[in-house]
């Protein structure tokens, strides 16, 4: 007959106890995110249902919404939502096609919208063609490529996923170096991807040049 000895079963509890504390850790990282352990849950504020909600130091809002809704006229999909102190979007995913101020954003794109509530930075759930130049998306949702864009819509920077031309200059698709744009339009730095001659002297085919 086995008998257990103390030590073994001190050992077999020890054993069971961080087991237990292992599953609950994963399971609060696989449906918690570190914000959400101090949040409160299934709350209305100012008008709006939320699953989780919780108040910054500095008035930011984090929370997640309950549901897809309409807010200052942006279609906001239910997931996680940053607002302002004074309750205006500072970050959101939109859960339909959606144009504002000019700027088309396809269902699934990640916005940071200006104080004026327009398009400032998207992430694009794929290539978006903006303005005549075919801007990089991702599946990496918020952590994906960005997309900027000035005050009055117009493209300011993007991502390209093959050489472009912007004002008779190929510009190289990068995923370090962006393709910046005056507000006009024109090109104002990029990565060279063919060597190109300025003012009688040839500029070396990597060089960052401000135009």
């Amino acid at each position: 007959m086995y008998v257990m000895r103390h030590g073994d079963l001190f050992q077999d509890s020890l054993a069971w106890m961080v087991a237990v504390l292992v599953v609950v850790i994963l399971g609060c990282t696989v449906s918690c995110s570190p914000w959400q352990v101090s949040a409160e849950n299934n709350v209305v504020k100012n008008g709006i249902k939320f699953e989780a909600f919780r108040e910054n130091d500095d008035g930011s809002k984090l929370r997640n919404l309950a549901e897809d809704m309409v807010i200052d006229g942006w279609p906001v999909k239910k997931d996680f939502i940053v607002f302002y102190p004074d309750w205006s979007l500072d970050e959101l995913q939109v859960y339909q096609d959606f144009e504002r101020n000019g700027v088309f954003m396809p269902a699934g794109t990640w916005v940071f919208p200006d104080k004026e509530g327009n398009p400032a930075i998207c992430m694009f759930p794929h290539d978006v063609e903006v303005q005549g130049y075919l801007c990089r998306g991702s599946w990496m949702g918020k952590e994906g490529v960005m997309t900027t864009f000035y005050a009055s819509g117009k493209l300011h920077w993007f991502y390209s996923r093959d050489p472009v031309v912007v004002d008779g200059v190929t510009c190289e698709d990068s995923l370090f170096e962006a393709i910046y744009l005056h507000p006009d339009g024109r090109l104002q730095q990029c990565k060279l991807d063919k060597a190109v001659t300025i003012g009688g002297g040839g500029v070396p085919q990597r060089f960052h040049h401000p135009f």
